[in-house]
């Protein structure tokens, strides 16, 4: 029993000491892009595609125009001519260990085929007799085209990767060596009833003639990433937008994916937390009116500390950028916790 709980409140610190991290990071990151946002809506200048001005050279430029590759990508499976890049996806069938623990703390395991996109390695399993590839014989990869223009301008690797206008290709060429289902290849004989080792090939790819809005260093013809306090950035953006509309819709996405991860952390957080309180609760439960108000009680705390830890994080990763807003918040968050305690110790007298 004391070892279930110890393990309990171990797993417990380890996913709030995690969730914290987790937390710390994104805000860190989200106050660091909102700088490169006001830097790059504050200092760049705006340039028409079709005119390469020297005087601009090493400077951060705004421009907007159709991207243009005439370079024909290949992995040697597939050919894509006028594209900016190809990617090429891959899932291999493979066994997977399932493990599950039982009333009686022992270890029971059991064995199923899936389809993954990353090698399982087979040699940790605890039953020898299932066996995974060591590799695959069609790996992931992406292809790149260079000398890939816009305007006068040509696109460095580091803008490239930041386009995410990928198209899938869903009519596939006929290739002897593979089967098609569904705009993919599979590399075995009958794909519902694959075998250990067989693949899935999916193809994806950037077309030439896409409208893009590009924040970035001018570097003599090209545009590459800016060096800058903040770290070295480029904001590449689909369509033809001004400067003050692509700010605004990158801040938003910004935002919104901040919040997304926000909440997976806070949500951890309160998990963590309550996974240490649990063991304590356990102890109420044997006594049936106690046990209900110790698990209301204990679901109270936890979601107050976790808003105010969580708070008091977010808080101290925006001190020094608005500080103004992350001072108050963590006070309030401080006396919160504060104001909690005593309110146990008073409980508790």
């Amino acid at each position: 029993m004391f070892k279930n709980i110890f393990g309990t409140a171990i797993l417990g610190f380890i996913i709030l000491i995690a969730s914290i991290f987790a937390l710390f990071i994104n805000e860190h990151n989200y106050v660091n892009a909102i700088k490169i946002a006001n830097f790059a809506e504050k200092n760049a200048i705006i340039v028409s595609a079709n005119d390469l001005n020297p005087s601009n050279d090493n400077k951060l430029i705004f421009t907007n125009g159709s991207a243009y590759s005439q370079e024909l990508l290949t992995d040697s499976i597939v050919r894509i001519p006028n594209a900016i890049a190809l990617f090429r996806d891959t899932e291999i069938y493979q066994w997977e260990e399932i493990r599950k623990h039982r009333d009686n703390n022992k270890i029971s395991y059991t064995y199923r085929k899936t389809w993954s996109k990353n090698l399982i390695n087979s040699d940790n399993f605890e039953s020898s007799a299932y066996k995974n590839p060591k590799k695959m014989k069609y790996e992931p990869k992406n292809i790149y085209a260079h000398n890939i223009g816009l305007g006068k301008f040509y696109l460095s690797e580091e803008i490239i990767k930041n386009i995410n206008s990928i198209s899938k290709i869903t009519q596939l060429p006929y290739n002897s060596n593979f089967k098609i289902y569904n705009g993919f290849y599979f590399t075995g004989n009958d794909y519902d009833n694959p075998k250990i080792g067989d693949q899935k090939l999916s193809y994806s790819y950037i077309p030439s003639g896409i409208k893009l809005s590009i924040i970035a260093k001018q570097s003599g013809n090209h545009l590459e990433n800016m060096n800058s306090k903040y770290g070295d950035f480029s904001i590449v953006m689909n369509g033809e937008k001004d400067l003050k509309t692509m700010i605004s819709d990158y801040k938003k996405n910004l935002t919104n994916n901040t919040w997304l991860i926000r909440g997976i952390s806070l949500l951890f957080l309160f998990l963590g937390l309550n996974l240490i309180i649990q063991p304590i609760v356990n102890l109420g439960n044997t006594i049936p009116i106690l046990g209900e108000l110790t698990q209301m009680a204990a679901f109270a705390s936890t979601l107050i500390i976790t808003i105010a830890l969580g708070t008091l994080i977010i808080s101290l990763a925006w001190l020094l950028f608005r500080p103004e807003i992350a001072i108050p918040l963590i006070i309030i968050s401080i006396l919160t916790i504060i104001s909690l305690k005593k309110r146990k110790r008073v409980i508790i007298n």
